[in-house]
């Protein structure tokens, strides 16, 4: 026998997962051409006023280069304003004035996609073209739902990229706001009719009180100085920016506060204020998930989502390889493999000698389990445990009248 000698490189598959978290894609119809059937690509610098204006940029091809006289230039100047598209300032601000306050609030490093579309555009279709593309946490489905079968529309679509696409995302859509021949008896009573009997835990819907309350909600979500384990109604993050006008019913009465309590009852995610406390903040992200489900608001889901991810991308490089099976050491090995993306996500983070908690609790042994249901078939069970935060704080403050028995 001959000596031999065989070098190979391996794969390990050990690199970190590129992070999707906190990308949203925006899809909704616009006036604007050119936004149809493209992926436009956004950050915190984008100047989204100018990318949606009916009024091109001038350029230095277009301007003459010697003009002999002002009437030499008026016809020019005839022509261009002939050939510049209808504006359409109600159909056109929308898009723009959602995508302008997800931008403000999301803050420093915020990307994100749009999709525009006509008057006959598909959002499913705009949804498969944006993740040919990119991969997105969530979309953001501008165009108000005014049915039950358009939230069913939704939950269905978002379930039919996890089959077939393995897109772990959840949605974000919004409802019409007040009419002008309705009073706010009438819009409450549309409102819960619009959500009742919707199970849909991968769904949010936005009432919308002040007009941009769907970007608001998108941009606070996508702040990167919390995590995605946080909820939008953490005051420390700050109030909401770039407010919009409340609306008004048909009357001219402003929509009653307390109304937001029902709204937020009826699974809607609203803004709030505090008695006493300047300013706008977020209540609950609320999902239309059932009362018992454990998805009924959005950070909850949120580190599920994103766990999903993780373990997915590690599965794929387990599939017939025989490292993994039944020895107690091969078992051993893969739970601690499965175990480092939860490991990563409980991480904490010090800062100012400030102990910030993880997404989730640190992973105890139990949090991976691995179990051999035929010789060919592994079932693999991952429980995340979410940190609980305080949503409801109770103050009792009362005296002390009793007498220091030194006298001091």
């Amino acid at each position: 026998m001959l000596g031999k000698v065989t070098v190979t490189s391996r794969n390990q598959y050990q690199n970190t997962i590129n992070e999707i978290e906190r990308r949203f894609v925006f899809i909704g119809k616009t006036p604007k051409t050119e936004l149809y059937g493209v992926v436009t690509h956004l950050n915190a610098q984008t100047d989204i006023e100018a990318l949606f204006s009916s009024t091109p940029a001038p350029s230095s091809q277009d301007a003459p280069e010697q003009a002999e006289s002002a009437d030499a230039v008026k016809p020019k100047k005839a022509k261009s304003s002939v050939e510049l598209p209808p504006v359409v300032p109600d159909d056109n601000s929308f898009l723009r004035d959602v995508l302008t306050a997800a931008q403000i609030n999301a803050g420093a490093n915020w990307t994100a996609s749009v999709v525009g579309l006509d008057s006959n555009g598909d959002w499913k279709a705009a949804l498969d073209l944006a993740n040919k593309q990119s991969s997105y946490e969530a979309v953001v489905l501008t165009d108000f739902v005014t049915s039950k079968s358009q939230l069913e529309e939704v939950k269905s679509k978002i379930a039919l990229i996890e089959s077939q696409q393995a897109r772990f995302m959840f949605a974000m859509t919004c409802s019409q706001p007040v009419a002008s021949s309705e009073a706010w008896a009438d819009y409450m009573t549309r409102s819960a009719s619009l959500v009742d009997g919707v199970k849909a835990a991968r769904v949010m819907c936005i009432p919308t009180l002040f007009g941009n309350d769907i970007g608001i909600l998108a941009g606070r979500l996508c702040i990167r100085s919390v995590t995605v384990a946080d909820s939008p109604m953490r005051v420390k993050t700050g109030p909401l920016l770039s407010m919009g006008t409340m609306s008004v019913d048909k009357d001219g009465k402003p929509f009653p506060i307390e109304n937001l309590t029902v709204l937020d009852a009826n699974r809607f995610s609203v803004p709030q204020t505090y008695p006493g406390e300047d300013g706008w903040y977020w209540a609950d992200g609320n999902t239309l998930d059932s009362e018992t489900g454990d998805y009924k608001v959005i950070e909850n889901l949120r580190v599920v989502l994103k766990a999903c991810r993780r373990v997915y991308k590690i599965a794929i490089p387990t599939i017939a390889d025989r490292s993994l099976n039944s020895s107690p050491n091969s078992i051993a090995r893969n739970k601690n493999l499965y175990m480092k993306p939860l490991l990563e996500m409980s991480a904490p983070v010090i800062i100012n000698n400030v102990r910030f908690p993880g997404e989730i609790e640190p992973p105890k042994d139990s949090a991976v389990e691995i179990n051999w249901m035929s010789d060919i078939k592994t079932e693999i069970y991952i429980t995340v445990r979410p940190i609980n935060s305080q949503k409801d704080i109770t103050i009792g403050v009362g005296l002390d009248l009793s007498k220091n028995p030194t006298g001091e």
